[in-house]
């Protein structure tokens, strides 16, 4: 009776530790995506600090010393170079001013030459690639990545479906550890994109998570939405796994939990596109909504009995027994 006892309180441990890791809330990773605004005057970089840039990049008539005033700290600065010379003098002029906070170099010259210039400097650099040959695309994200962890860079092509736009170059940022970022500043370099709200979460998706812009205002709007999203899709997420899918048909069980895998990939991934998490939650709600349904109603997959369906069925049966029979009788003769 001891022995039985035991076993009873065993297996109701187990349901109660089974149903409640199937309703425990889903941890969704914070919003990752970081942006970097182009600014031509000193009122242009206080509003892309107020506005949450994590970097503020010179153009226009924006001196250096402005720049460093106006960011106070609150940013990094980005400073563009052309050559190793260029990159010599802004470093000594950026020193010069003793100024606090993050600065990058993002030197327009191959990855070699960019990280050797850094090597034995208190300075990073934002490795930097234009173009559409794949090994070389790749080749400068292994050469950046080896040099520098975390290493953030930059690609940029006119081509609107270059081969730094898939994934097949995108996915080396992961595997090096570092941020891929994409700038649409310069529309000649823009693969032929819009510095708006679908490019920026079209870059996105494609695996990149730090996008410079003109509008750091308007990026800081799309990443409130982009994390309204998220929390949206927590919810659907949270509720679905609280669906309990017992008696329920093995196709509507499928979708549900292929929706649902999907769904926590994106949530567990701290940059993921907006559309792409609008777009799970509405195929994932789908997918829940069936799972619930008890009236009766049928969708694409379920098996479902009709007069003639159970016709066929007996007729194939009834064809089946007779060639086993007809057989049987021939082997018994034989």
């Amino acid at each position: 009776m001891h022995k039985y006892l035991k076993v009873i309180i065993f297996v109701a441990i187990a349901a109660i530790l089974s149903f409640s890791l199937q309703v425990s809330a889903f941890d969704a990773a914070e919003q990752e995506v970081k942006f970097s605004a182009y600014c031509k005057t000193q009122a242009d970089v206080i509003k892309a600090v107020e506005s949450g840039a994590s970097f503020v990049s010179i153009g226009g008539t924006l001196t250096l010393a402005d720049a460093v005033k106006a960011v106070d700290g609150k940013a990094a600065i980005i400073i563009d170079a052309d050559s190793i010379d260029q990159a010599d003098a802004k470093y000594s002029e950026f020193t010069s001013l003793g100024a606090k906070g993050d600065v990058y170099y993002r030197i327009n010259i191959g990855a070699s030459k960019a990280t050797s210039w850094a090597q034995g400097k208190n300075a990073k650099i934002i490795g930097y690639y234009k173009g559409n040959i794949y090994p070389i695309a790749v080749g400068a994200i292994n050469s950046y990545g080896k040099a520098s962890k975390g290493a953030i860079i930059q690609m940029q092509t006119n081509n609107q479906d270059g081969v730094i736009l898939h994934n097949s170059v995108t996915s080396s940022f992961a595997k090096r550890g570092a941020y891929g970022m994409f700038s649409f500043v310069d529309s000649t370099r823009s693969a032929k994109r819009t510095d708006s709200e679908r490019s920026w979460d079209d870059l996105i998706a494609r695996g990149y998570t730090i996008i410079e812009t003109a509008y750091p205002a308007d990026f800081a709007d799309y990443l409130e939405d982009n994390t309204a999203e998220r929390q949206k899709l927590t919810d659907s997420v949270n509720a679905a796994l609280a669906t309990k899918t017992e008696g329920c048909s093995p196709n509507r069980v499928s979708d549900y939990k292929s929706a649902l895998e999907k769904a926590q990939a994106l949530l567990s991934d701290g940059s993921s596109a907006t559309y792409a998490m609008a777009d799970a939650r509405a195929i994932l709600d789908e997918a829940v909504a069936n799972i619930t349904i008890q009236d009766g109603s049928q969708i694409k997959g379920d098996l479902k009995f009709t007069p003639a369906r159970i016709g066929w069925a007996l007729f194939g049966i009834a064809l089946v027994l007779s060639w086993q029979i007809f057989f049987r009788k021939r082997w018994a003769k034989s």
